[in-house]
This record gives C-alpha cells, sequence and structure tokens, in this order.
C-alpha cells in the first residue's frame, strides 16, 4: 500500500487531521511513559512518548512530542502528535526515527479492542531544524494483517533496504493487545521492509517464540545476517536470524540474554560495535544497563548502570555524530510518571564509570505534576506518634506472647481477635499456640471481655481439634447479629494437613457458638476443604512449580468488600503461595480467582491487595530473599498476575505483612521499613510506613511509626467516620502483646 506523503496542507506540531479526534488535557496527565529520542544533524533533541486517560491501555491514550534546542537541558511542554478517535480507538507506543534523508518520522499505533483494528501510522516532517518544525498529515502505514503494531526504530540496511520491526497476529484481535499470556492469540514477529524510502512496505516473516511475546527489535549482523531479538516473559530474550535481508526468518529460540519481560534497545555504534540497553542483574524492571559487545553479541561486559530503582522501564537511543550516546527510557509510570534522559560515551560503557566527563545520568525531561492529599509541612512521624499516644493493651496478662491481630466493629465495640500463648514471648509456641477474642468498649476504651477462640485438641460440639498451634485468626461480620472468626489449626512439623475452621459469635449474648465448621475452597477441580495440599495443587496446574508443604495456609490479608464482593487473600507463608480469592454468599466457601507468585525466587509471601479505580488489582507482597524489599504485581481481573517487581515509592522494605485499604475514596498503603530508628535500636519491626494515594499510584507518606517496642502486623479498620487500627509490639522485636488505638477521624472532604 502506498504511503501517502503531504497529500493535506501541512500542520504544526499538536495538530491532527483526523475529523473524530477527541482532545485530551495534557495538563491533567495521570501517568506517561514509553519514550522514543532523536537527534537531529543540528543538535535540535526531540523525545516522544504518550499518555492521556486513567491509565494504559485506555481509549484516552494519546501520543506526545516534546523538543529541546538547548542541548537537552530543558524541553518544552508535550504536544499531542495524535488524538484518540471518539470510536474508541486509542494512540500508544510513538517512536522516532531520523532517516537518511534526514526527514524525522514519528511512528505511532492505532488500535481498537471492539472493531478488531490495529495499525501503524505515521508523520514526517522533512525539516526538523527548522524554526517552526512542519509536520505532515498522520497517514497509515499499513500492513495487511489483522492486528500489527511496531515499538522501536526502523533499521537501514548496508544494502539500502528500510526494515521496520513489527508484531504480528494472524487473527483478529478483541483486545487491546495480544500475547501478554498463554490464553490470548500468540503474537508472531517480523519485518515490513521498503526498498523506496518509505513510499511502500511490504511484510515478511512471521516468527514465532513464546505465546508472551512482543516487540522485536532487528540488527545487522557483521557476516550480513540479521539478527531478531524478541521479548518474551521466559526470563530471556528469544532470537532469529535471516539470511536474506528479513525476507524469511529462522525459528524462534531462547538467546541468553536476561530480560524481567520489559524493552530492551540495541543499536550498532559508529564505533561497529553493538550497544545494549536492558535490565541487567535485575529484580523486576530495575538496573536498567548499558553493555557492549565487541563480537557481534556473543558476549557482553557489565557496562554502566544507568538507573538502579525499581519501576524503570522502555529505553530508546540515539548516537549522534560526534559520539555521545543518548537514552531515554521512564520511571514509575502511574506514580511520579519521570521520562528520563542519559548521556555518554562508548568509552564509559566499556569502562562502566564516566571516564569521558561527558555522562550525564537521572536527568529528568518530564514528569507528571499531581495534587497533594497533605498540606506543605506535614510531618509524617508527628501524625504517628498522636496515634501511638492513644493505644491501650487489649491482650491479658497471662498472655506472654500475641501475634497477628484483626478486628471489627459493631455499635460502640470493638472486637479484636489474635493468636496468643501464655508460655513465652513471641510466636513460636507451636501448639501452646491459641486464638482468642477480646472486646473493647470504644466509648471508655475498657476492655471488657477476652474470650477464648479455639486450641490445640480441644472439643467442640461437633469436631475435636487435632493436636496443633490455633494460628492466624480472622474476624468477618455477617450480619447485625453475628460475627466468624476465621482460624486454622496447624501440626507445625508437618505431619498433618493443616485446616481452616470457622466460628461464629453471637453479638447479643457476647458468647461463641459450641460448633466449629470447616471452611471449603473452589478450584477448578472442585471444591474441598481449605488446606495446603488443595492450594498447591490449584496453583500446579497454573503452573506454580515449588514443592508441597503440609502447613501454613492462612487467610492473611483482611477481607475487603469490593462492589459488594468480599475477597481475601490465602497465603501459604513457609510454601511461598499466594491467591486472591473471593467469598460466597454463605461465608464458608472461598473461590480462588489467581495466583501470584513470581519471581519464585523472592518467594513471595504474605501480600494485601486492593482493586485501583481503573478496575486494576494491585497486590503488594512480602519477599523472603533477595533484598527482602517488597515487590508489587497487577492484574486486570484478578485471575493472570504479572510478575512482581519493586516501585519506587517502597524502598528498604523489611520481610513482614503490609497493609493495603482504601477509606472514604483515598488508599492507605502500610510497609515495614528495615532502617534503625532515631535512638539506634534495632532494624527489627520498629519502623512502620504508611503511604496514602487517591488514585493508588501517586504516594504520599502520612504516618511513619517509630516505635522501641516495634510496631508490626497492623489491621485499619474504619468505624463511624474514624479509622482504628490494631497492632503487635514486643520487647526487643518480639511479639507479646496486642495493641488498639485511633490513626485518625476523617474530615468530611474525605
Amino acid at each position: 500500500m502506498k504511503l501517502r506523503f503531504l497529500l493535506l496542507h501541512c500542520l504544526t506540531v499538536g495538530a491532527v487531521c483526523a475529523a473524530d479526534g477527541v482532545a485530551i488535557d495534557l495538563t491533567k496527565r495521570t501517568w506517561q511513559g514509553i519514550p522514543g529520542v532523536e537527534r537531529t544533524a543540528q543538535g535540535r533533541v526531540f523525545v516522544s512518548w504518550f499518555t492521556g486517560g486513567p491509565k494504559e491501555p485506555s481509549p484516552d491514550n494519546t501520543v506526545v512530542l516534546a523538543r529541546s534546542d538547548d542541548g537537552g537541558k530543558t524541553f518544552s511542554a508535550p504536544e499531542a502528535m495524535a488524538r484518540p478517535g471518539s470510536d474508541g480507538t486509542r494512540c500508544f507506543d510513538p517512536t522516532l526515527w531520523i532517516d537518511p534523508k534526514g526527514r524525522l518520522w514519528y511512528i505511532f499505533n492505532r488500535g481498537n479492542k471492539d472493531t478488531a483494528k490495529h495499525d501503524v501510522w505515521a508523520r514526517i516532517c522533512d525539516d526538523p531544524d527548522a524554526a517552526s518544525p512542519v509536520w505532515s498529515a498522520e497517514f497509515r502505514v499499513g500492513y495487511e494483517v489483522p492486528f500489527a503494531f511496531r515499538m522501536n526504530k526502523v533499521t537501514v540496511l548496508s544494502t539500502g533496504e528500510w526494515l521496520m520491526p513489527v508484531t504480528l497476529a494472524e487473527q483478529p484481535v478483541r483486545a487491546w493487545s495480544t500475547g501478554y499470556n498463554d490464553q490470548q492469540i500468540p503474537t508472531l514477529h517480523g519485518v515490513g521492509i521498503s526498498t523506496d524510502e518509505g513510499r511502500t512496505w511490504k511484510l515478511h516473516g512471521a516468527v514465532k517464540s513464546r505465546p508472551w511475546a512482543l516487540e522485536n527489535m532487528i540488527t545487522e549482523l557483521k557476516d550480513g545476517r540479521l539478527w531478531m531479538l524478541i521479548r518474551t516473559g521466559a526470563g530471556v530474550l528469544w532470537q532469529s536470524h535471516s539470511s536474506d535481508r528479513g525476507r524469511t526468518w529462522s525459528e524462534g529460540t531462547a538467546s541468553t540474554i536476561k530480560s524481567p519481560g520489559s524493552r530492551f534497545f540495541i543499536r550498532r555504534l559508529a564505533s561497529g560495535n553493538l550497544l545494549l540497553v536492558n535490565h541487567h542483574r535485575f529484580t523486576g524492571r530495575s538496573h536498567l544497563t548499558v553493555q557492549i559487545s565487541t563480537d557481534d553479541g556473543a558476549t557482553w561486559n557489565d557496562g554502566l548502570l544507568l538507573d538502579e530503582r525499581g519501576g524503570i522501564s522502555y529505553p530508546d537511543g540515539v548516537q549522534d555524530k560526534n559520539g555521545l550516546i543518548w537514552i531515554t527510557y521512564d520511571c514509575d509510570r502511574n506514580g511520579a510518571g519521570e521520562i528520563l534522559l542519559a548521556k555518554f560515551r562508548e568509552e564509559d560503557v566499556a569502562a562502566g564509570n564516566n571516564v569521558s566527563g561527558a555522562a550525564t545520568l537521572h536527568q529528568v525531561i518530564n514528569k507528571l505534576e499531581k495534587p497533594k492529599l497533605l498540606p506543605s509541612g506535614w510531618d509524617p512521624k508527628v501524625a504517628a506518634d498522636k496515634a501511638l499516644s492513644s493505644m491501650i493493651q487489649v491482650t491479658g496478662p497471662e498472655v506472654k506472647g500475641a501475634h497477628d491481630s484483626d478486628l471489627v466493629m459493631a455499635g460502640d465495640r470493638a472486637f479484636v481477635v489474635a493468636l496468643a500463648n501464655d508460655v513465652k514471648p513471641g510466636h513460636g509456641a507451636k501448639e501452646a499456640q491459641y486464638c482468642t477474642m477480646s472486646v473493647v468498649n470504644l466509648r471508655t476504651l475498657q476492655v471488657e471481655h477476652r474470650i477464648p477462640i479455639a486450641k490445640s485438641q480441644q472439643a467442640f460440639a461437633n469436631h475435636t481439634l487435632p493436636v496443633g498451634a490455633c494460628f492466624v485468626p480472622r474476624i468477618l461480620q455477617l450480619n447485625t447479629t453475628t460475627l466468624r472468626c476465621f482460624f486454622v489449626c496447624e501440626d507445625q512439623s508437618g505431619r498433618g494437613q493443616a485446616q481452616v475452621w470457622y466460628r461464629d459469635f453471637d453479638l447479643s449474648s457476647l458468647a461463641f457458638s459450641p460448633e466449629i465448621h470447616r471452611m471449603k475452597v473452589k478450584t477448578a477441580a472442585g471444591t474441598f476443604n481449605l488446606g495446603p495440599k488443595v492450594f498447591h495443587d490449584d496453583a500446579v496446574a497454573q503452573g506454580f512449580r515449588q514443592k508441597l508443604v503440609k502447613f501454613g495456609v492462612y487467610l492473611i490479608d483482611s477481607f475487603k468488600v469490593i462492589d459488594g464482593r468480599t475477597y481475601a487473600v490465602i497465603n501459604n507463608y513457609p510454601g511461598a503461595q499466594n491467591a486472591l480469592a473471593v467469598l460466597n454468599d454463605s461465608r464458608d466457601t472461598l473461590e480462588i480467582l489467581g495466583h501470584y507468585n513470581e519471581p519464585a525466587a523472592l518467594r513471595l509471601t504474605e501480600s494485601s491487595v486492593n482493586r485501583l479505580p481503573d478496575g486494576t488489582w494491585l497486590a503488594i507482597c512480602r519477599a523472603e530473599s533477595g533484598d527482602r524489599n517488597y515487590v508489587f504485581t497487577t492484574s486486570r481481573d484478578g485471575r493472570t498476575w504479572k510478575q512482581g517487581e519493586p516501585r519506587p515509592f517502597v524502598a528498604k522494605g523489611s520481610n513482614s505483612k503490609p497493609t493495603f485499604d482504601k477509606f472514604n475514596g483515598v488508599y492507605y498503603l502500610g510497609w515495614q521499613e528495615a532502617t534503625r530508628i532515631a535512638d539506634g535500636h534495632g532494624v527489627g519491626r520498629k519502623i512502620f510506613n504508611i503511604e496514602v494515594s487517591s488514585d493508588g499510584v501517586t504516594w504520599e507518606r502520612k504516618y511513619r511509626f517509630e516505635s522501641e517496642d516495634s510496631f508490626q502486623y497492623p489491621t485499619f479498620r474504619l468505624h463511624d467516620g474514624s479509622i482504628w487500627f490494631t497492632v503487635t509490639q514486643g520487647i526487643r522485636d518480639s511479639t507479646d502483646r496486642i495493641m488498639l488505638g485511633k490513626l485518625e477521624t476523617l474530615s468530611a472532604r474525605q
């Protein structure tokens, strides 16, 4: 299909000729990312990215452009280069490329999940160094397949052909994209080839790789072959080769280049060496690194670290005529939304540091400006100290060790459940550990009753518990008259299967039922008693590869009611298993929606989950391996989850249970920090931070608890306009007692 060059009147930057274009207010951006960069012959720098709407993907996504006329020191505000359509067609994934004639191409994608139309578009500027650059109307590049998009720069071969990397599918895709999981239509990978300087393009190749794969790039090797690298979710990039300048390609195979499943950038330098920008020695999308290969990609040096933070991704780059290398990338797209720039020379990459003196890193081109929830001068520690001063102890004097409490409030009372023992501090008393309830009058802040729930070998009217620790109680209000308390009884030696039970509590008589009942779980294989094996079997059916641990199945997160449905997180702590589940109407069976356990090497456990305003599920997970900082995973439907990775607003996290709640439209995310408090006491569970956000992506520190007697495993609940909490405390990081306090009274604005 022939391209249309300047058939319509030329437009300046920001104007779009599409009649049905929807205007987007770029001053109200809530997320942004996926940048590209080019530098002209006279030194002007252009940077592209996309934004618009509440997230990616969204029908409101818009592609934008900014430029610098001072050598990249400052950049103009972003202006729209193409607008989304009124029919729900979004614009996304722009790329900048200067062709051999000096023309600047702005190439981007349009996609519509309802009409299943996904194709490639472009605009061209003949003189990008002009005082006021003039752009062509946008035109469709083509590719007559049901699904096509491109992400990376065109490659010009030594023979003169232009090769545009293309990800494609042979079936219509009624989604925003495809290839993100095994259930979707698999993507194929090819190239659009132009032999007439971009006037026409013809699609060649359909390389198969992993089902989860997209965003290929092409490099011409010194022996004349072409090397295609493909982003996959397999932990490494995949590869294919062509010996006929892209017309045919070899079968896709795994390369040795590791990847967290994110875009990379590869280019031939003026020296003849290859440059690779990729995540190296990473945890999730961290440690973006530039590497050099002097043997055409057979080996790579350790390179130059550009950015070690989590949430770093999507590099693009160019080498200018003076040998300076320009790399752009993004950070924390939905939070700070930084578009960043790094500059350096090849010798810096070879040496691993700034030996040229020309390297500049972490330069912010653009970032989001979001309204603040907290007033200027807010002191998180002062706010937390006030909450600490409100606390009372709810466990009795006979208790030597207590931990992991939960609570509900009904009327003027708080009902606090916790595990306890009367033997020794901590929570390692095995079968001596029992579950108990404290009933607190919220008006007087006095404990009215302390009532045992369950203990090892206790005989009930219908069952007798086996030998085992009674552990991790959780509580839910069924109706105006009844509370339901859940707990697990487990033999921690692993000789027997653990079992989750529940026992009902009558609010009028303040007494427990004489009976207990087994909690059920529904999986794809059927409905069973909730224990470790059925939980493990369901995870294995979804790809989990770790061994079964016979104890340690818990309802680790507090129950969350979202849109009228009650959700819980099932966790096997020693087995490093996690799953989101939904409770049935009878409140006696949990249906597992989806498991999230990756990266398995970090041994993720004890997570807290909530749903963001755009419908995305977000889980913050404790990590038992690696640096033990928290990692985050997301899911569009609660069933299929992305691999977990750290996020920049949580740093130096400790391996302890987090919290993630939403009160009156504001998210409260709590996490343990592994830092010594000011007076030098310990590094244990003494510091607990609470971040707040209105959108679940941009966070501000509202509370910083610092306590010599520890502050760990809190639970937060809203009742009559106030947020109350229970928390575990103990001397020298132990778990000795359960405390109840008031975090805050919400303002009318919230």
